[in-house]
């Protein structure tokens, strides 16, 4: 396949992983990176997959700007996410992440089943979240220690998150978080010479799908109880959890 039709794929790809992004605030890169790595380089997707987890959060953003109000939740959150992956890239330099990946995957698996057949109300229904405790600091540099660790770091955050708040809080919490860690990311990826847009068409065209892809998956939002929200972060999270087993 040539750079453009590489490009319109991952386009599609971006485009459908952003809906998703769009419902839940979070999930992209499961789809993206997993099916985009069998068509173009991994390093590569992943890569893009954080560039376009920038464009998506903070157009997102823009189209629900409450999601700013809570920035004395999300900011801090947000630097313990980065401070916990840069802590799990050094410790991947030393130990091998294969044992910790079977272990946090499986633990995520067990969980997701609580969110898909789980019969609870998240405890929190309010525009502004408690300030932040040591508990959330905590879980914030897990989950930032697993992306570095293992490249996944999500999961831990949003089982915490999801069954703390209901959909609206929670969107409204994830969305800015992950892209305070994205933005980290692409810096980090651009800083140590990752960073090629030799194929200028893998940038252009998926950035198009994700505008699109969140703009519908906003739209979509609201359409979801609370019911069928949970359900689907349970199915995003056992994909998740089978792909750090497998």
């Amino acid at each position: 396949m040539d750079s453009l039709q590489i490009g319109i794929i991952l386009g599609i790809l971006a485009f459908f992983a952003h809906i998703v992004k769009g419902i839940t605030g979070f999930g992209p890169a499961i789809i993206f990176v997993s099916l985009g790595s069998l068509i173009y380089n991994p390093i590569e997707i992943i890569v893009l997959a954080a560039l376009l987890d920038i464009i998506g959060g903070g157009y997102l953003s823009i189209l629900n700007l409450h999601f700013f109000e809570n920035k004395k939740y999300w900011v801090p959150m947000g630097l313990s996410m980065v401070i916990g992956a840069i802590i799990g890239s050094l410790t991947l330099y030393i130990i091998p992440s294969t044992l910790f990946e079977y272990i946090l995957g499986f633990v995520i698996i067990i969980i997701s089943f609580w969110f898909l057949f789980g019969n609870f109300e998240p405890g929190v229904d309010s525009n502004n979240p408690n300030d932040i405790t040591s508990l959330d600091g905590g879980v914030g540099i897990f989950s930032g220690f697993s992306g570095g660790f293992t490249g996944m770091g999500g999961p831990p955050l949003i089982i915490y998150l999801g069954a703390k708040y209901k959909k609206e809080l929670f969107r409204a919490i994830i969305v800015p978080i992950f892209l305070v860690s994205a933005i980290a990311r692409f810096s980090t990826y651009g800083f140590i010479g990752m960073v090629n847009i030799n194929n200028i068409w893998i940038y252009i065209i998926p950035s198009i799908g994700v505008i699109f892809g969140n703009y519908i998956g906003n739209k979509l939002f609201n359409n979801f109880e609370q019911k069928w929200f949970t359900i689907l972060i349970g199915v995003i999270l056992i994909i998740s959890g089978i792909q750090l087993i497998y």
